[in-house]
């Protein structure tokens, strides 16, 4: 279970409206239809992302291999 509590200084967020970036709550990129492209984005700003993404659809963190387009 995630603890629903926790704020990192910068994480992923997805939704309907694709992925997006997140750094102290400010988004760093338009949203991105792609994992691997906000992915590239994240690696520009050298941003070390923790294992849990914002699910914008259901308001709630889950863990980032657990989601279809990223799982293995």
């Amino acid at each position: 279970m995630i603890d629903q509590n926790i704020s990192p200084k910068a994480h992923l967020s997805f939704s309907e409206d694709g992925w997006i970036l997140i750094y102290q709550g400010s988004p760093l990129c338009d949203y991105k239809a792609t994992h691997e492209e906000v992915m590239r984005v994240a690696a520009k700003y050298r941003i070390t992302l923790p294992p849990v993404t914002w699910n914008g659809d259901r308001m709630e963190w889950v863990r980032t291999d657990t989601i279809k387009e990223v799982a293995p």
